[in-house]
């Protein structure tokens, strides 16, 4: 009695793991869809997978909503005096506390932090400016100029920072104006450095001598060539010059110059605390703590956009 031979199994598994000929037909006749991708997209990417700059990042926009509205949460004024309530500690109805005067601490930090910011920006704005037009023109020119442009920076480079926004303020005089103007003046000497060296290593490419042969002006090639590919390095100079902004208007304000009463900004809140350091010292330590943390998050930011911008700077590190 014969035997039917069984059928083997492997031609079977072997019609199911490949595919058809029509999906091989259907597929390769599909269009061929490549994600595509942008270099602020990129950098976007990266820096939103750095904690410690996410986390910055969310400070500082918490720190600007509470200098922007916290004046409006509390039911006081930051300049009204009522000595029977001075020197509370923090409680219910004083978040932060009273100062000598019986000002609400709450609402006079929020103050501080509205000044001190807006100086700090403004001045920052400033800095920037002057160093990315006193740079490019002179990384672009080259020669004689660039050499007397850059003797000039040194020269003022040799002014000592502190006494010299000191002699500043003396000749401008008081206030917020005067205050950011000072320390825009004795500050852009950096940022133009940086944008100059950027733009010397720029105007060597193919692309600035195609635009000169073409007889593309010098306006023209600095404003949509060159500053263009600086402004990664423009970014970050302005996350790291706005905490230097800040540490110089409260050390300025902490001298007594600067922001005058009953205005108020971080430093002089410091100021003022000062004066009661012994038996009051939450009055110093309150501001000293909004100025670090404010310093240290914008370290941070600046710090993840400059690797996020350039990942190889945190390569070789």
């Amino acid at each position: 009695m014969s035997s039917h031979p069984q059928p083997d199994p492997q031609p079977r598994i072997e019609a199911e793991t490949h595919p058809r000929p029509a999906e091989l037909d259907r597929d390769a006749g599909g269009p061929l869809s490549i994600k595509q991708t942008t270099l602020w997209g990129d950098v976007v990417r990266r820096f939103a997978r750095n904690r410690a700059a996410m986390l910055g990042l969310t400070v500082l926009v918490l720190m600007l909503i509470y200098s922007t509205i916290g004046p409006w949460i509390r039911p006081f004024s930051y300049s009204a005096q009522d000595f029977s309530i001075a020197h509370q500690l923090p409680n219910s109805v004083h978040w932060f506390g009273t100062d000598l005067f019986g000002r609400d601490l709450f609402v006079r930090v929020a103050m501080g932090g509205r000044v001190s910011l807006l100086v700090a920006f403004a001045a920052t704005g400033v800095v920037l400016v002057i160093g990315v037009l006193y740079g490019s023109i002179a990384g672009f020119i080259g020669g004689i100029v660039d050499d007397t442009m850059m003797r000039f920076v040194d020269i003022l480079y040799g002014l000592p920072y502190l006494p010299f926004a000191i002699v500043l303020l003396v000749i401008l005089g008081s206030g917020v104006v005067p205050m950011l103007l000072a320390l825009a003046i004795v500050s852009w000497l950096t940022p133009s450095r940086l944008v100059r060296g950027q733009i010397l290593s720029l105007k060597q490419n193919e692309y600035v001598e195609a635009a000169r042969a073409l007889g593309a002006p010098r306006r023209r090639i600095v404003f949509r060539h060159l500053l263009p590919n600086t402004l990664g390095i423009i970014v970050v100079a302005m996350f790291l010059e706005v905490p230097a902004m800040i540490l110089g208007e409260a050390t300025l304000s902490f001298l007594g110059l600067g922001i005058s009463a009953p205005d108020a900004s971080w430093g002089t809140l410091a100021e003022e605390g000062w004066k009661a350091l012994r038996s009051h010292p939450w009055l110093i330590i309150l501001p000293g703590i909004f100025i670090a943390v404010t310093v240290l998050c914008f370290n941070f930011v600046g710090d993840g956009f400059r690797d996020a911008i350039d990942p190889r700077t945190k390569e070789t590190e």
